[in-house]
């Protein structure tokens, strides 16, 4: 005669499933941040190499984070734009590498930001390439749109009007990723690294805005 399971075996069952799901959900959802981190890696350092590419067709001059000018806080001009990864689609050929998989806004949007103090600036000025952002992770607006586009400071998420605090819009894992002059890429979290730099005087920790070297500039100071 078989013998089936008693309702208080059963329970105990899925009591045992329910334990084991809520301690290996959290593992899962780590690993998956992960790869979602080393995939945005990799697009910083495919988009840096772009930068480098276009600077090597271009008198050493990397690109204009949009070649109508102006302010990113003040409404876009009239016409296209023509921003820094439309300039650079032709070393890429690939709009997906300007998505990252983690971006807190969603899919679909560029999730990169050229900061304003290398934007149209000749490689050999760096004084410290290997120390000096050259893309770093914020957005919520499409391919080739003005907004987004550049960044004053690393802190930022999103459009230069009203953006929230970071920690408000966190990336990955409280850090964000940045891929560097030199073409390395580093996450960092908050606090450290690019987040925490503070070379010219009176600015915040993390401007990326006057193209000078420290004091009267934000690039970082040689060695």
């Amino acid at each position: 005669m078989k013998r089936g399971f008693t309702l208080i075996e059963l329970l105990v069952v899925i009591a045992i499933i329910s334990i084991l799901a809520s301690i290996l959900m959290p593992v899962f959802s780590r690993a998956r941040s992960k790869a979602r981190g080393t995939a945005c890696q990799s697009n910083l350092h495919q988009l840096a190499l772009a930068l480098t590419m276009y600077a090597g067709d271009y008198d050493e001059v990397l690109p204009l984070w949009s070649l109508v000018g102006g302010s990113p806080t003040s409404s876009a001009p009239a016409g296209t734009p023509y921003t820094w990864d439309q300039q650079t689609l032709a070393y890429t050929r690939n709009q997906q590498i300007l998505q990252c998989p983690e971006n807190p806004f969603g899919r679909g949007y560029r999730s990169y930001a050229l900061p304003r103090y290398c934007s149209g600036v000749a490689l050999g000025r760096f004084p410290a390439p290997t120390a000096t952002v050259a893309l770093f992770e914020k957005g919520q607006y499409p391919f080739g749109t003005w907004e987004d586009a550049t960044g004053e400071n690393v802190y930022q998420s999103h459009t230069c009007k009203g953006q929230p605090g970071y920690s408000e819009v966190p990336f990955h894992n409280e850090g964000k990723n940045f891929a560097f002059i030199d073409g390395h890429v580093k996450w960092y979290t908050k606090g450290a690294g690019p987040f925490a730099a503070q070379y010219r005087t009176g600015a915040e920790p993390g401007a990326c805005e006057v193209p000078a070297e420290a004091p009267s500039g934000d690039w970082p100071p040689a060695g």
